[in-house]
């Protein structure tokens, strides 16, 4: 370590450029470090979550499977449900309740037989994700095998990275805003200053969660429009500032950003499953 320090202080000409360079180094690897491991933790989390849900709902789809088949009666089944409520997702506890509310016997039987088939959906779903190599068929398709390499050897990397590169520049970019406000000469400067770095941070937080939720967590609908507008966002927003000149643009980015944030939400994303 003291060996790159003495290598960046050479790269300087001053010592005061040289320490804060180191300081922003350390701080980088510190923040990668412990964004890695807390992103290793979830992750393990998040995995026997997994593993505890697709229990769960195999007792519960088998239980179902014994009712239609007489096996086992109504008071069971919805004893299973009621114990898995926990880990059911939102639209699941919904349709439950309206299964126990209806007094039509056959209306009852065609809500269960639904529920039983969107059950056995979400099986496959959650063990599609699942990383653990021992439980996965040696599927030969190329794609799966990419997608299962990304998961396993790529994400643990890549993702604290991206979140690092998202933290730091939301650092830099209140330094800047407390420098540039403080050297600001006109009331529209300073506005202008203002609504950049707001709109700067707002680009960050929103490309961040569509990037975490939206294709990391695979909720993001893939359709023409979806795409599209997204692209705009990403790439067109933060180039118009090469073409748009005028004091009050900031204002104009912040609302697009938000529009498209408010929209990205409603019209872009899949419900979470787990």
């Amino acid at each position: 370590m003291s060996y790159t320090i003495e290598f960046i202080k050479s790269l300087f000409p001053n010592s005061f450029t040289a320490a804060i360079t180191i300081i922003l180094i350390v701080l980088v690897f510190w923040m990668y470090k412990e964004l890695r491991n807390t992103y290793l933790e979830n992750n393990k989390s998040n995995q026997q979550r997994i593993d505890k849900a697709i229990d769960t709902y195999s007792d519960l789809e088998f239980e179902i499977y014994k009712f239609f088949n007489e096996r086992s009666d109504l008071f069971t089944v919805t004893e299973k449900i009621s114990k898995a409520i926990s880990i059911l997702p939102y639209e699941f506890i919904k349709k439950y309740v309206k299964i126990k509310e209806t007094t039509d016997e056959s209306l009852k039987k065609d809500l269960l037989r639904e529920f039983h088939k969107e059950i056995e959906e979400e099986i496959v779903s959650l063990k599609l994700r699942q990383l653990d190599s021992i439980t996965l068929r040696n599927d030969k398709d190329i794609f799966t095998i990419v997608d299962r390499y990304i998961k396993t050897k790529i994400a643990p990397f890549g993702v604290p990275f991206i979140h690092t590169y998202v933290n730091i520049s939301f650092l830099m970019l209140l330094v800047l805003f407390s420098i540039s406000i403080l050297s600001a000469t006109s009331p529209k400067k300073q506005i202008l200053i203002l609504t950049l770095v707001f709109s700067a941070l707002f680009y960050l937080v929103f490309l961040y969660l569509i990037i975490t939720e939206g294709f990391i967590k695979k909720r993001f609908k893939h359709s023409f429009t979806n795409w599209i507008l997204f692209l705009i966002f990403a790439v067109g927003l933060p180039s118009s500032m090469i073409f748009i000149e005028a004091w009050f643009r900031g204002i104009v980015i912040f609302v697009l950003i938000f529009a498209y944030g408010i929209f990205a939400g409603k019209k872009c994303m899949r419900e979470p499953t787990l």
